[in-house]
C-alpha cells in the first residue's frame, strides 16, 4: 500500500467499481448503494478523496478503503477474517484488527511476517505462541480463538482488546498513581500464576505487552518468547537451540540478568522480577535501569544496586516498595519464591482499589482519548449532514476531519537536528505545512498572526521558553483546545507531571520513533 497517504492517483469511475466489487466487503445492499454513489461521481477522481468518502458514509473502515482504492485486495482478507485495521507490526509479524464472517466477532489477528515464513526457528517460535495461547484460559490473559495457515502466512486469532497497552499509556499520560500501579500488577501476577501452574513462563514482561481497557481489566498479551517446562512436552536442548538461533530473547529494560547471562537458568521467577520493573515503570515513568546501549542496561540489571522507590518519590507507600525490592532481586532466590506469593503480597498491600476507583482514576487519564480503533463497517455512522447516498462537493473530503495536508502545524526548538526530525516525521504522516522557529518570541508572534491545528515545542527556547510558551498559549481562548505534543529530555516524574498540569496534550523523548509520534497524533487527526 502506498506509504503517502496524500498521493492524488486519479482513478476512473469504472476502476472503482470494479475494485470495490472485487472487495467482497459489502452486502449485496451496501455495493448497490455505494455504486449508486460512484455512478453520481465525474468520471475522474483521485484516490485520496475516494478512499475518504467511502469511509466517511460508513460503507468501509478507512483502512478498507484505502486499500480498495489503491486496488491491494491481499490486505482486506486473512483466512475467514476480513480486515478492519492495522493494529500495528513488528520484527515477527503484524497485528490487524478483524472480524469473521460468518460469527461477526471482533478480533485481533497476529500474521507472522512473510519474510520469516521460511526460517525454521521464527516458524517453530510462532506455533509455540499458538499452542501455549490454546493451553491457557484465564480474565487476564488475552484468549486464543483461532490458527490456521493461508495465502498469506501463519496466523493466529486472538481476543481484541479494545485499550492500550500500560507503556503507551504512562508515556502519553505519565506515571500512574501507586495504588493503581499496584492494581494492574495484581491483575497481571494472577494471570501468570495461572501460567506458570501449566508450566508456561512469559519471558518478556513488560508495560508494551499488558493490555488495559477503559474499565480496567488488564491482558497479558504476546506469547512469543515463553519457555516451557516438561509439562509442555519439550526438552531443555530444544529450547536451548531457538534461543541461541534468535539470540538474546526479550527486552533489556525488563529482562532479569540471568535471562541474558545465563539463558538456561531461567524459570517462572524471570517473570517475577520483569513483572517487578514493571512495576517502577509504572510510578516513576522510565525503567529501573538506563544505560547508553542495551549491552550497558544488561550490567546495570546485574551489577547496580535495586534502586529505592521510596528514595526516588517520598510519596511512595513503604508496602510497595517493599514488594517492589522483594520481586527484583538480582539472583533468582532472592526474590518473591512464587508468583502466588506475589498475588498474596498485593492483595494484603492495603493499596488496592476497586474496580470503580480504578475506572475514575482511567477516566481522569482520559483513558478513552488513547483507544483510537474505529469502528467496523456494520456499526458505522455516517457524518452529521450527510446521508448515504448524497453526494459531497468534490473535490472537498468529507471525512469528520480535514486532511493532514491542510493542517497547520507549528514547531518550535532551539536545535536544528530536533526541528529538522520533527518535520520529517510529521511529512511523513501526511503533515505538509509545517513552519518552525527556534526561538520562542519568534513563534509567539506567529501564534499571534495565525491560527494553528498543531503545535510541537521543545523547552529550551530563547525569549519564551517551551513551559511559558505552552502556559500562555492555555491562556488563549483560541489555543485552549488546541494539541500541543512537548518533546523533551526531561526524565524526571515530578518535573513531567507538572508540564502535564500547564497543559502538554502529550510528552515524547526527543529520541522519539515515527510510531510514538503516529500513536498520539491518530486519534487527534485520523488519516483516511
Amino acid at each position: 500500500m502506498p506509504t503517502d497517504p496524500h498521493s492524488y492517483e486519479l482513478l476512473l469511475r469504472e476502476t472503482l467499481r470494479e475494485r470495490l466489487k472485487a472487495s467482497s466487503l459489502l452486502t449485496e445492499e451496501e455495493l448497490a448503494e455505494s455504486l449508486k454513489w460512484i455512478d453520481a461521481q465525474s468520471s475522474k477522481f483521485d484516490a485520496s478523496w475516494a478512499a475518504q468518502s467511502l469511509a466517511a458514509q460508513g460503507w468501509l473502515t478507512p483502512f478498507q478503503a484505502r486499500a480498495v482504492c489503491d486496488g491491494q485486495f491481499g490486505d482486506l482478507q486473512i483466512g475467514n477474517y476480513d480486515i478492519l485495521d492495522k493494529l500495528g507490526s513488528g520484527g515477527m509479524g503484524t497485528v490487524y484488527k478483524a472480524r469473521h464472517r460468518r460469527m461477526k466477532r471482533i478480533v485481533a489477528v497476529k500474521v507472522l511476517a512473510a519474510n520469516l515464513g521460511d526460517n525454521k526457528s521464527f516458524v517453530q517460535r510462532f506455533q509455540r505462541e499458538v499452542e501455549t495461547a490454546a493451553r491457557l484460559s484465564h480474565p487476564n490473559i488475552v484468549t486464543a480463538h483461532d490458527a490456521d495457515v493461508c495465502k498469506v502466512g501463519n496466523y493466529l486469532v486472538m481476543e481484541f482488546i479494545d485499550g492500550a497497552d500500560l507503556d503507551r499509556l504512562v508515556r502519553l499520560r505519565g506515571a500512574l498513581s501507586p495504588s493503581l500501579a499496584a492494581t494492574l500488577i495484581l491483575q497481571a501476577a494472577r494471570g501468570l500464576e495461572h501460567a506458570h501452574s501449566q508450566g508456561i513462563i512469559h519471558r518478556d514482561i513488560k508495560p508494551a505487552n499488558l493490555l488495559l481497557d477503559s474499565a480496567g481489566s488488564l491482558k497479558i498479551t504476546d506469547l512469543g518468547l515463553v519457555r516451557s517446562t516438561d509439562l509442555f512436552g519439550e526438552s531443555d536442548s530444544q529450547e536451548s537451540m531457538l534461543t541461541k538461533t534468535g539470540g538474546i530473547l526479550g527486552t533489556v529494560d525488563f529482562m532479569p540478568p540471568e535471562q541474558a547471562f545465563n539463558p538456561s537458568l531461567v524459570d517462572h521467577r524471570a517473570d517475577i522480577y520483569s513483572l517487578g520493573c514493571t512495576l517502577f515503570f509504572l510510578v516513576m515513568a522510565r525503567p529501573p535501569f538506563g544505560g547508553e546501549t542495551p549491552m550497558e542496561t544488561l550490567l546495570l540489571h546485574r551489577q547496580e544496586p535495586i534502586p529505592s522507590l521510596l528514595q526516588l518519590h517520598t510519596d511512595m507507600p513503604y508496602e510497595l516498595d517493599d514488594i517492589y525490592k522483594r520481586m527484583v532481586g538480582k539472583l533468582p532466590d532472592e526474590r518473591i519464591a512464587t508468583m502466588s506469593l506475589v498475588v498474596r503480597a498485593f492483595e494484603r498491600s492495603g493499596l488496592i482499589l476497586s474496580d470503580a476507583e480504578v475506572a475514575n482514576e482511567l477516566k481522569q487519564m482520559r483513558m478513552s482519548e488513547l483507544i483510537t480503533s474505529p469502528s467496523p463497517p456494520s456499526s458505522a455512522t455516517p457524518v452529521p449532514g450527510i446521508a448515504k447516498g448524497t453526494t459531497p462537493a468534490h473535490p472537498s473530503p468529507v471525512s469528520p476531519a480535514r486532511a493532514r495536508g491542510s493542517l497547520t502545524v507549528l514547531v518550535a526548538d532551539s536545535s536544528l537536528t530536533v526541528r529538522v526530525h520533527i518535520r520529517n516525521t510529521l511529512t511523513n504522516l501526511g503533515f505538509t505545512k509545517v513552519m518552525d522557529f527556534s526561538d520562542g518570541t519568534k513563534a509567539m508572534n506567529a501564534l499571534a498572526a495565525q491560527s494553528f491545528d498543531l503545535i510541537v515545542t521543545g523547552l529550551n527556547l530563547s525569549g519564551v521558553d517551551g513551559q511559558e510558551l505552552i502556559g500562555r498559549l492555555r491562556q488563549t481562548p483560541e489555543f485552549a483546545d488546541t494539541p500541543i505534543l512537548l518533546v523533551t529530555t526531561e526524565a524526571a516524574p515530578a518535573k513531567l507531571q507538572s508540564l502535564r498540569r500547564i497543559g502538554a496534550s502529550a510528552i515524547i523523548d526527543k529520541s522519539f520513533r515515527a510510531d510514538e509520534v503516529r500513536a498520539v497524533l491518530d486519534p487527534l487527526f485520523p488519516s483516511v
